[in-house]
């Protein structure tokens, strides 16, 4: 990424995947083997979440999975049919528990969210970048004129 003229570099993380400066937070990534980048000015940040993300069907399946075993046990189904119930339900469970993730997503007045994944990173080394981020945007609010 280049810089502006006068802009200067606050934070940079992830490899430079994600970087912060005192007008704007830039990421560049690859999904599906397809590159792609995100700008949000800092006076256009309308949000930041640091949440938690999986795939509820997966539970919502072991959980079906699970009943439909104890309704086997009681309507005297065969033992493989139980036991294959209680296998699926395993499986999505694990599927369930592997889906988790935490994230940070960064949102835009009306444009698109910066959102990337902060497995393995320090809770406060999070907060530390969250803070920057913030006190960022109020630095660049103050110097805007008209703000």
């Amino acid at each position: 990424m280049n810089l502006l003229s006068g802009e200067h570099l606050l934070v940079s993380s992830n490899d430079d995947k994600i970087i912060l400066t005192d007008q704007r937070i830039h990421m560049r990534d690859k999904i599906w083997g397809r590159s792609y980048q995100i700008t949000i000015f800092l006076e256009d940040i309308s949000s930041i979440e640091h949440l938690y993300r999986n795939n509820i069907l997966y539970i919502i399946l072991a959980m079906l999975s699970f009943f439909l075993s104890v309704i086997s046990i009681n309507s005297g189904a065969g033992i493989p049919a139980i036991y294959a119930c209680f296998i699926v339900g395993g499986i999505f469970l694990s599927l369930w528990l592997g889906s988790r993730q935490r994230l940070i997503k960064i949102s835009s007045k009306g444009g698109g969210a910066l959102c990337f994944i902060i497995e393995g990173m320090d809770e406060t080394y999070i907060e530390d970048f969250l803070h920057k981020v913030q006190e960022a945007k109020s630095n660049r609010l103050k110097e805007l004129p008209g703000k």
